[in-house]
């Protein structure tokens, strides 16, 4: 495990797509911090820094199934999982070994985006507003979300040989996430009732009368768990502040991890590799 992980990291510190990565991770909370530093100074507004951090988790999850197909998807074009496995490699110890490798990059990927953040933004816009403790309980649980989305892309990665078709799938796959989310926030945000016009004498009335599309409780329980299931539903709520079964979302990911990781060890040993 240990010489596979020493490989992996040597090709990580190679890679152009590692780079890029970096790069983005360096840009982007750049361009949040100017805009920010902007709209303060012309509506004389306030900027957040920990919502600055927060807002980036939404995009966590393309991110990082960009960067793991590109990464991972030249394994098989390569023949690099070919090669680990002559020379005796287990397949169970290339698999966990890629999965580690994807988390430990999308987690230091954040890790820059946050220090960049606190270091430039609190002299410009001031400390954060949240208590510091709140703050960590919530970075805890989007790393656990980050780790749920980096055992997602690997077992596609992992799974699929093709890497176009890996590039494909998993972008695809994030976005379906990410577009959910907001959907299911939609539902759950619905107003129990609305205005109805209604003419009377004459006269035009506002009267209010029930939703007809308001979820009914158990709706609202299945659309709370997809939503809190779903690592973009996570990212969402974190972004907002308003986690309503936050000790449950860090299980939620680990089972994830759980279920992707096995189900891709199960299905890896079997594979056919040529």
């Amino acid at each position: 495990m240990l010489k596979l992980l020493n490989a992996g990291f040597t090709r990580l510190l190679k890679s152009k797509t590692f780079f890029l990565l970096i790069a983005f991770s360096v840009i982007f909370p750049l361009v949040m911090i100017y805009f920010g530093y902007n709209d303060m100074k012309v509506y004389k507004g306030t900027v957040e820094i920990d919502q600055l951090i927060l807002n980036y988790t939404i995009f966590t999850g393309l991110v990082c199934s960009i960067f793991t197909s590109l990464f991972l998807g030249v394994e098989y074009s390569d023949g690099a999982i070919r090669n680990k496995i002559c020379i005796g490699h287990k397949r169970k110890n290339i698999y966990l070994s890629n999965l580690i490798l994807i988390i430990i990059t999308t987690l230091l990927s954040y890790l820059i985006v946050i220090l960049i953040i606190v270091s430039i933004g609190i002299p410009l816009f001031g400390n954060m507003l949240m208590k510091f403790s709140n703050f960590m309980i919530l970075m805890g649980c989007v790393f656990a979300a980050m780790v749920a989305y980096s055992s997602i892309f690997t077992f596609i990665a992992m799974i699929i040989t093709n890497k176009t078709i890996t590039a494909v799938i998993s972008i695809l796959i994030a976005g379906n996430l990410l577009a959910l989310a907001p959907y299911c926030m939609r539902i759950l945000e619905a107003s129990p009732t609305i205005q109805e016009a209604r003419f009377i004498d004459g006269e035009m009335a506002m009267f209010e009368i029930p939703n007809p599309r308001y979820p009914s409780d158990k709706k609202r329980i299945v659309i709370q768990t997809m939503l809190d299931v779903n690592p973009a539903g996570q990212m969402f709520q974190f972004a907002q502040k308003e986690v309503k079964n936050l000790k449950r979302l860090p299980l939620y990911s680990l089972s994830i991890v759980i279920v992707f990781t096995a189900c891709g060890l199960i299905l890896f040993e079997k594979k056919e590799i040529k």
